[in-house]
């Protein structure tokens, strides 16, 4: 019965999935057109493509620090390796399901699942932080309420070391050694600059995907793009994030008054800089990282 439940809401989830994917294409095709997608793809800059590549690769290079920190493996080259390939999953695999690429590629490192888990919840704790942190510091910048903006982001970190400090009455010993050796005062600082640098290097380098005739601010692009990112913790997505991550990008575009047709198409370009970008990284890490 149990494993008739099971299967009945995977069919479910991916018929949705599907439904949210067919029905966006549908919605884009209807309002913008593929003639006219193809017309401003004609307009983004060789160079431009090539200054986001770069800013989204060094985000990369952050969160495969963020490892670095939490993990037993030292070898930058295998956690970059480790990144690249769970990132893909992740985004290519639906309901989060490639967030178990991460304890697979680490049991072959024979590190067991309590330590990875450890290490693997900690790093998605500064992922969500440093991502809202950044969603209302921005909507503070954008609406002109430049202290209140600078004050979040410094205020944001006492969540970690809250979090950390109710943690320690848990009675787990796996929990109290990963905390004497790994949460350290000057780590939770690190691992909140470098979750911080890694948004700011992504969501700039979508500014730079975007045609010279879609009129977006970098400040505008930004919010939206972590108004976007923000979808991925949601239960159910469009298949490879298709649907459900523009819904993110348009909706706060449109709050703050961009033309709807402006809007989806900005999100079409970055969504698929997403998705070629991070392709990319995983066949390049592959063919040379493989080993």
């Amino acid at each position: 019965m149990l494993n008739f439940q099971s299967k009945f809401v995977k069919i479910f989830e991916l018929t949705v999935s599907i439904l949210i994917t067919v029905g966006f294409i549908y919605i884009f095709y209807k309002v913008i057109g593929f003639n006219n997608f193809y017309k401003f793809l004609t307009e983004i800059e060789p160079l431009n493509i090539l200054i986001a590549f770069i800013l989204y690769l060094s985000s990369y290079l952050t969160r495969t620090y963020r490892w670095k920190l939490t993990l037993e493996i030292k070898d930058f080259k295998k956690l970059f390796k480790i990144t690249s390939f769970n990132t893909v999953f992740n985004i290519f695999i639906p309901f989060r399901m490639g967030e178990f690429s991460f304890f697979y590629m680490l049991k072959k490192e024979n590190i067991s699942f309590k330590d990875s888990a450890l290490s693997f919840f900690t790093v998605r704790l500064f992922d969500a932080i440093a991502l809202f942190s950044l969603f209302f510091t921005t909507l503070a910048f954008y609406k002109g309420y430049i202290l209140m903006g600078i004050l979040i982001l410094l205020l944001s970190p006492s969540l970690v070391y809250i979090i950390n400090y109710l943690s320690k009455f848990i009675k787990i010993e796996k929990l109290k050694v990963f905390q004497r050796e790994v949460l350290t005062t000057k780590n939770l600082a690190n691992l909140y600059i470098l979750s911080l640098l890694t948004f700011v290097l992504k969501f700039s380098s979508f500014y730079f995907v975007l045609p010279k005739n879609i009129n977006l601010t970098f400040l505008e692009n930004f919010f939206a793009s972590a108004s976007g990112d923000i979808t991925t913790i949601l239960p159910i997505h469009g298949l490879a994030g298709i649907g459900t991550y523009e819904a993110g990008y348009i909706g706060i575009l449109i709050f703050l008054g961009v033309n709807k047709e402006l809007a989806i198409l900005s999100s079409v370009f970055v969504h698929l800089f997403i998705l070629l970008g991070s392709a990319t990284i995983g066949v390049i890490t592959y063919i040379f990282l493989r080993k």
